[in-house]
């Protein structure tokens, strides 16, 4: 079993989570480094799980879930390092924004004072200057939203853990959390964002962890997660001024199985599409036509996401 990276802010080695008969988590073994990462999957894939193992509100069945390099999570101070933002709308009503935050920052060691100052700071931030004293009650689900983000960004921590963080935001207010979220992977935390609209995360991370059926079924940078789509892609379409002339050439050039031709469109399936990538721009100076446009059916996350959990069915 490889130990966790000196880099490595939480580290999965096959890790393990089980409730009775179902199975949360499933031999998970993943390193996580600074920067956003997305943790992607649909309802019930075991994001949710690996969030908790990850926060520490939970343990594994079996395997070893670690922090900062390799800590465990019984080790002095670690509670500081970690913030966790679950979904779900369940906040202290009567409590005011200011109350909330600055209380969840004294738990964490912060003196009354440094804990209000910082609980200010934040909640201005996050626009809720005019309701600091306000009861929770009285908010929007925007604004209790924001709330609960705020005690995660006041906090000093290495891991931030934020479940469906953009839910209930409106298209300003996304657009602000998502800038506090590259600031503070920029300042050397890692940032795992869970959330099942993948466009989104899409968007947003710098490294994703794709989750089905409690598996692990993909975790790699966007470019190496791009890799995997142009591999997956299956089938490369061609609008150009003479798409039979081109079908033509190509048919000698690369490892074609199949050819659709639709008025100016040749769609191309290839058993090697990296192969006919390459013949392409040959068979197009070969064959004299103009293109006007080249492109993949399949080379988008929800494709790969959907051909990757096919594999674990």
């Amino acid at each position: 079993m490889p130990p966790a990276t000196a880099t490595s802010v939480l580290s999965f080695r096959r890790a393990n989570k089980q409730f009775g008969a179902r199975v949360g988590l499933l031999d998970v073994t993943v390193d996580l480094q600074p920067g956003i990462v997305g943790l992607l999957g649909p309802n019930g894939a075991g994001k949710t799980t690996f969030l908790h193992l990850a926060a520490g509100l939970t343990v594994p069945s079996s395997g070893e879930v670690s922090w900062l390099g390799g800590q465990l999570r019984r080790s002095p101070g670690l509670d500081n390092q970690i913030a966790f933002v679950s979904d779900g709308d369940h906040l202290p009503r009567r409590q005011s924004p200011l109350e909330f935050v600055g209380e969840l920052l004294r738990c964490a060691g912060c003196s009354p004072d440094d804990a209000e100052q910082r609980a200010t700071r934040t909640l201005v931030r996050l626009g809720l200057e005019a309701q600091l004293h306000a009861p929770l009650s009285t908010l929007s689900r925007g604004q209790r939203q924001r709330a609960k983000l705020a005690q995660a960004f006041a906090l000093p921590a290495a891991l931030l853990l934020l479940d469906e963080p953009l839910n209930a935001l409106d298209p300003v207010w996304r657009r602000e959390v998502a800038s506090l979220l590259r600031e503070r992977a920029e300042a050397g935390t890692c940032v795992v964002i869970s959330s099942h609209i993948l466009e989104e995360v899409e968007a947003l991370s710098d490294w994703l962890v794709l989750l089905f059926r409690g598996r692990l079924v993909a975790a790699g940078t966007q470019r190496q997660i791009q890799d995997l789509l142009r591999n997956r892609a299956s089938t490369l379409r061609i609008r150009c001024d003479d798409a039979r002339r081109l079908a033509i050439d190509l048919l000698g050039r690369a490892p074609v199985t199949q050819l659709r031709i639709d008025g100016d469109e040749l769609a191309v399936n290839a058993g090697d599409l990296d192969g006919l990538y390459r013949a392409l721009p040959a068979a197009v100076l070969a064959s004299g036509v103009t293109v006007a446009e080249v492109a993949t059916d399949g080379d988008d996350l929800v494709s790969l996401f959907q051909a990757l959990s096919a594999e674990v069915r």
